[in-house]
């Protein structure tokens, strides 16, 4: 019965956390077509300096949902939550303008999604 229990918390909390990811950043160009990028994977940061490590995604999306592009590379960012609030990416680090608006900034929105996101 306790693994039955344990297996059944470990479902509901993979789906909690596949529910929480996806598009965190999408950007139109030319008024046809548009760039989205998605979380597909995240973890507790293995540099202590850091919280989460991600794998984030890229597409090219039509106005009909049609995706001409889905990038296959596996891009790896670090997200810090606590001041001061940064994206690293491969080995450059990014400030985050916590205060900008929603879809100004692919980082800032990163940082959004991950770090003001409610508790399990």
């Amino acid at each position: 019965m306790r693994r039955i229990l344990l297996s059944l918390i470990l479902c509901v909390q993979s789906a909690s956390m596949s529910a929480a990811s996806g598009v965190f950043y999408t950007t139109a160009f030319d008024g046809s077509r548009s760039v989205s990028l998605s979380l597909a994977e995240g973890w507790p940061a293995d540099d202590p300096a850091f919280d989460f490590d991600v794998v984030i995604t890229l597409s090219e999306i039509d106005r009909g949902g049609v995706v001409f592009y889905q990038d296959g590379g596996r891009h790896e960012a670090s997200v810090r939550c606590v001041s001061p609030a940064t994206v690293r990416l491969n080995s450059a680090e990014y400030a985050v303008d916590v205060s900008a608006r929603p879809g100004t900034d692919w980082k800032r929105d990163l940082w959004a999604r991950l770090c003001t996101a409610p508790a399990f």
